[in-house]
């Protein structure tokens, strides 16, 4: 059983799943997800995929993703930075039945608010990363 680490209404996930050098170069990639429980939750994680995961497709089960780097590595640092705009998704998420007009979407979300969570998780991954301290020259 996972444990997960339950912030306010948000929900993340402790896994961490690693890549090879191998699987990186054979089209492998990680996705930052958000899982749009319904009820102002939430669950934040990481996962590996062989191949890009399909909008629709992932929609159906309200799962929001976007690819991060294979470097990234800090996700609680990372989802505190954004949790604002994460927690306004969450609150702002319904799961609807789908319908004739609505085939793809298993729910409605502020997209504001998934473009406002992006954009800081690109800013997260491209921060300057401090280096430890080099000795000097003799």
């Amino acid at each position: 059983m996972k444990e997960t680490l339950a912030m306010a209404n948000l929900q993340v996930d402790p896994a961490r799943p690693a890549l090879t050098s191998e699987q990186t170069l054979t089209g492998w990639r990680r996705e930052f997800c958000v899982e749009l429980l319904g009820e102002g939750q939430a669950r934040i994680f990481l996962r590996a995929v062989e191949s890009p995961s399909m909008k629709a497709d992932e929609l159906r089960q309200a799962i929001l993703f976007h690819r991060i780097g294979a470097a990234f590595d800090d996700l609680d640092g990372c989802v505190a930075v954004v949790r604002e705009p994460l927690e306004q998704l969450a609150r702002t998420a319904v799961r609807q039945k789908p319908s004739q007009d609505n085939l793809f979407a298993a729910v409605t979300y502020d997209r504001g608010a998934w473009d406002r969570v992006v954009q800081g998780v690109e800013h997260w991954q491209r921060r300057p990363h401090s280096a430890p301290p080099r000795e000097p020259k003799r």
